[in-house]
């Protein structure tokens, strides 16, 4: 078995710049996704991108499969290199036996029939020094090397290292996870922290860190249900799996609660987004007399409730939870008394005896397609949404200025950062891409100065579902929004 290097490994990478699918790479394709993922594919791999376009009018696959095999940032074994720096904990140059553990732990949720740590090392160790140096690393290459890998397999596990390794030095920050994905139509969106746990799990020097960094993490039951083990059925139609999401969100909202009350800044990594109602509550737990505004940065409301949802999907509802919102003057539906009830606790997780929020103080961003009943919600309250059109206008900063003047009133602020505010053409990973979104600068800078303000007490990002994302474009997006949250975080704290 082998890491494949084949032109194919490409083709998801293609078919993002091939807009209209006709098999052809045009230079306004090329110019509209470089604009979508600007300061994500590096300046170097933009301009050589449009040089290739520019020497052939339009590329087709073979041509386009060709050159990127010879890009440095787009490479296999450019990424090897990397991987290896960043399991290479202590910095010694060489994997020991430990590393090359948490390396396979890492993969595991990827790949089936994984190699123990010792074969692997007996594989690549050629010069029998019990450790594995860059050029003998870069044998899984070969074609009889241990492990068969997609060139996805490899941004993934980058990803999921350096999300530990950037959060490693940051004593004043929690990353806090809550593996479900009950609450969303597609399964697969809590895969995504999976991949952030196993990089750990293993190996002592990131054990360390994420003692620290991650709750949960010492064996002790998370917070988490996956669509995959308790399957599709639901006896609670008007709120699918309400009574397992109701547990995890009764966990994460104490998670959440017992993080800022140590003083930490929580960083919460979700799967869908009807968990976020939990962090909303956890915050209100840990803070019951301060006031707290809600960013929603999101291509949905989220604001449907049992009595109007059409889909039953919880991923829709955070928001009505959180404001106990039942809308009943849009009813479509006669929710079950499981479902009321569990609905009203869930309403009141905070502990107060009232809503964890005020409509007043929710203002939305990048929100484009929602429902009958939320649009009355919105117009009703008067809840503000600034539009992705509004953000390019005033540019992203203005934007994020504009939201924090709305919440002047409120004493803390939670950031929500769905990812399928991004525009389609980076929001492969993702079960409701929708078009007109953000691009990937304008979400950074966005983020960024919403963070600077020192009344944002939490950020949480979600619906990163590593099974819809081929190439991993999803993922190396939501890395650079994360890794700008660390930075102003750094700043700040």
């Amino acid at each position: 078995m082998s890491i494949s290097s084949r032109s194919d490994e490409f083709v998801g990478l293609f078919s993002l710049f091939d807009q209209d699918g006709d098999g052809k790479i045009s230079a306004d394709e090329v110019e509209h996704v470089l604009a979508s993922m600007a300061g994500v594919i590096a300046i170097e791999d933009r301009q050589a991108l449009r040089d290739l376009v520019g020497c052939h009018g339009e590329v087709e696959l073979a041509a386009f499969s060709g050159w990127a095999q010879g890009r440095p940032g787009l490479a296999i074994a450019s990424c090897l290199r990397e991987i290896f720096e960043l399991v290479d904990s202590d910095g010694s140059g060489s994997l020991s036996f430990q590393e090359l553990e948490v390396l396979l732990a890492a993969l595991a949720p990827s790949c089936a029939d994984l190699p123990e740590a010792d074969r692997l090392l007996a594989a690549l160790d050629r010069d029998g020094d019990n450790c594995i140096s860059v050029e003998e690393f870069l044998q899984l290459l070969e074609a009889d090397a241990v492990i068969e890998l997609s060139l996805a397999d490899l941004k993934r596990l980058k990803k999921t290292l350096a999300q530990y390794v950037s959060a490693s030095s940051r004593s004043r920050v929690a990353l806090v996870e809550v593996d479900c994905d009950l609450g969303a139509g597609t399964p697969g969106a809590g895969s995504g922290i999976d991949l952030l746990k196993q990089a750990a799990a293993r190996q002592q020097g990131l054990r360390q860190i994420s003692d620290r960094l991650i709750e949960e993490i010492k064996g002790q039951t998370r917070p988490g249900a996956r669509a995959a083990e308790l399957g599709s059925a639901t006896s609670t139609p008007h709120a699918r799996h309400i009574e397992t999401i109701a547990g995890v969100m009764r966990e994460a909202a104490a998670l959440v609660a017992s993080t800022l009350e140590r003083g930490l800044f929580p960083i919460v990594i979700a799967g869908d987004h009807s968990t976020a109602a939990a962090t909303i509550a956890g915050i209100r737990q840990a803070h019951p007399d301060r006031r707290l505004g809600v960013v929603w940065i999101d291509a949905h409301a989220d604001i449907h409730s049992p009595y109007t949802t059409p889909s039953g999907n919880m991923h829709g509802m955070p928001l009505a939870i959180a404001s106990a919102h039942d809308n009943t003057i849009e009813a479509i539906n006669e929710p079950d008394s499981t479902t009321r009830l569990l609905w009203q606790e869930l309403q009141y997780l905070n502990g107060t005896g009232s809503p964890s929020i005020l409509l007043e103080d929710l203002i939305y961003v990048a929100v484009r397609d929602t429902e009958p009943a939320e649009n009355f919600t919105l117009e009703h309250f008067s809840i503000p949404v600034i539009t992705t059109d509004d953000v390019r206008r005033l540019g992203p900063e203005q934007a994020a200025q504009r939201c924090l003047d709305h919440l002047s009133q409120v004493e803390l602020i939670y950031v929500s950062f769905d990812v399928d505010s991004m525009d389609s053409t980076i929001c492969k990973g993702t079960g409701t891409p929708v078009p007109g979104g953000l691009w990937a600068d304008e979400a950074r800078q966005l983020t960024r100065s919403l963070l600077a303000d020192p009344r944002v007490c939490c950020w949480e990002i979600c619906e990163i579902n590593p099974h819809l994302d081929s190439l991993n474009t999803l993922a190396e997006v939501s890395l650079s929004v994360y890794q700008d949250v660390l930075k102003v975080l750094d700043a700040r704290l």
